[in-house]
């Protein structure tokens, strides 16, 4: 797990959540978009008003929150209709890609499953709500 997915002030369900597939990663394509238009992060920084230093956290995956302001004015300068296009997740393990996908297609076709639907009464507990 990189330093965006095991963070110790997160509560324990949302890193739980994650850790259902310990090799899923964030990825950031925002070096691609950045060289696809032809600008440098220097530019790309003076260009929306985010520091240079949050940008090249965001670029190396070192940015543990985001700012949707921040991300919406690299959108907006890029040109970027999707969040598609910026963040995607991926696995270092083939087994964990597969497992994620054959439930997402159960997921979209047929709902939650009761077990996970199980979840929700379990963290609400845990979290005492």
């Amino acid at each position: 797990m990189d330093n965006i997915t095991n963070r110790k002030n997160i509560n324990g369900v949302v890193n739980e959540t994650i850790f259902q597939f310990p090799s899923i990663k964030f990825k950031v394509n925002l070096d691609e978009k950045v060289k696809e238009v032809g600008l440098n992060f220097t530019e790309l920084s003076l260009l929306t008003g985010i520091r240079y230093a949050s940008i090249n956290e965001l670029k190396n995956n070192k940015k543990v929150t985001l700012n949707l302001q921040h991300v919406l004015a690299i959108m907006v300068a890029l040109r970027i209709k999707s969040f598609d296009e910026l963040f995607e997740i991926t696995f270092d393990n083939a087994e964990d890609a597969e497992r994620f996908d054959m439930e997402a297609n159960y997921y979209s076709s047929k709902g939650l499953p009761d077990s996970v639907l199980g979840k929700i009464e379990e963290n609400r507990i845990k979290l005492g709500r």
